[in-house]
């Protein structure tokens, strides 16, 4: 009996295709289930959160800030409720929801003239001689960012003239420049403050010009000048002696002539760097001017001086968003992400390693509230 051969029937013709389609669909929905549990944990948004992780965010087109958290004082919160309560009321908005930071827009950016003219507005008026004790009752929410900020008291009375802590060791930056980074460090905030040299060590600064925000001894300068720094520029409240043969590559201005003159230095410097400084800008510890966002104001200020692609070494308390009255800011996801606007965050170091470290919100809020370290961030002007 010969084999007969019958014409193919629809399913045996197209069986491999319905296979093939079997598996893309059973491929897609894995996908689909993991991404939705990465999204809704926090702990897996919020704590474990990498920079390979960062990118899905970034490219996200349509984002649904309710399914991203950050750890606050209060607790676990979502990217939406920030944005309500605390990014627009204060003139920003998320553009991307990356963790532990959201990358944030302005709404209305204001222009270097605006926020120089504020700033010179805000000096002027009358201040107490002693700085005050709590928070001005006005200006809570303000302080506070709506209550998304833990509160502490923890006061000084740093007002000038009357503070304990002078200039010091403007006369021996040459000896300075023969040491080594952990014995200058030694003379700052020892182990953190060699988190500065090391981000600079990994960012060189050959040849550039830059300006040192607040500096009561120039550690911070002489950093820069070991790392290739050609001229540096340091607006300090308090008048320096520079040593004589270091005059031709540093120099110091106040404040005030700073801001005064601040179109000729508009867009000049190559980098700037600040250590335990912008922190307090507005507390009115050191008798300066009672301000909510005088940290943003300072940032918006360092993002006028620098060129496009401008670096700048920041260096304040890193951990759960919280203010020590009148003592400093603590910086975290809330806060961070508005310091940070305009700026590309490149890395973050620590004086435990001479390599950065990726600052995700388990490393951010390891030390619990409260609890004071100091990390440099290393950003690039946008």
């Amino acid at each position: 009996m010969q084999n007969r051969v019958y014409p193919p029937t629809i399913c045996d013709r197209f069986f491999p295709l319905f296979v093939l389609a079997g598996l893309l669909i059973l491929l897609f929905v894995l996908i689909t289930k993991n991404d939705v549990e990465f999204i809704k944990d926090p702990l897996a948004t919020s704590v474990v959160a990498s920079k390979k992780e960062l990118t899905t965010f970034e490219e996200s087109v349509d984002m649904d800030l309710n399914q991203y958290n950050v750890k606050t004082h209060k607790g676990y919160v979502s990217l939406e409720e920030l944005n309500e309560n605390v990014f627009k009321p204060y003139g920003y908005e998320i553009k991307k929801p990356t963790l532990p930071v959201p990358t944030l827009r302005m709404l209305n950016e204001p222009t270097c003239d605006v926020v120089f003219s504020e700033w010179l507005r805000i000096s002027q008026e009358p201040q107490p001689d002693i700085p005050p004790r709590q928070i001005p009752v006005d200006h809570a929410n303000e302080f506070l960012l709506n209550n998304y900020t833990a509160l502490s008291p923890w006061y000084f009375n740093d007002h000038s003239g009357q503070a304990g802590d002078h200039p010091r060791n403007w006369d021996k930056i040459s000896d300075l420049m023969k040491s080594s980074k952990i014995d200058i460090a030694a003379i700052a905030y020892r182990t953190e403050s060699e988190a500065v040299y090391n981000a600079m060590s990994d960012h060189r600064l050959d040849g550039m010009s830059g300006f040192v925000v607040g500096s009561m001894q120039p550690w911070v300068e002489v950093m820069a000048l070991q790392n290739g720094a050609r001229k540096i520029l340091t607006v300090e409240y308090n008048k320096l002696e520079i040593q004589g043969e270091f005059k031709d590559r540093l120099s110091s201005i106040l404040p005030v002539d700073f801001v005064k003159n601040w179109q000729q230095y508009a867009g000049t410097f190559d980098f700037a760097a600040s250590f335990s400084s912008i922190e307090h800008s507005g507390l009115g510890r050191y008798g300066d001017p009672i301000d909510p966002i005088g940290d943003l104001r300072e940032m918006l200020k360092i993002k006028c001086m620098l060129k496009k692609g401008g670096l700048l070494f920041l260096g304040v308390p890193f951990g759960t968003d919280a203010i020590h009255y009148n003592a400093h800011r603590y910086y975290g996801s809330v806060r961070l992400a508005m310091m940070f606007y305009g700026f590309e965050w490149l890395a973050t170091y620590s004086g435990e390693s001479e390599k950065p470290f990726n600052l995700d919100s388990q490393r951010l809020h390891s030390r619990g509230l409260f609890q004071l370290i100091h990390y440099t961030a290393v950003l690039r002007k946008l």
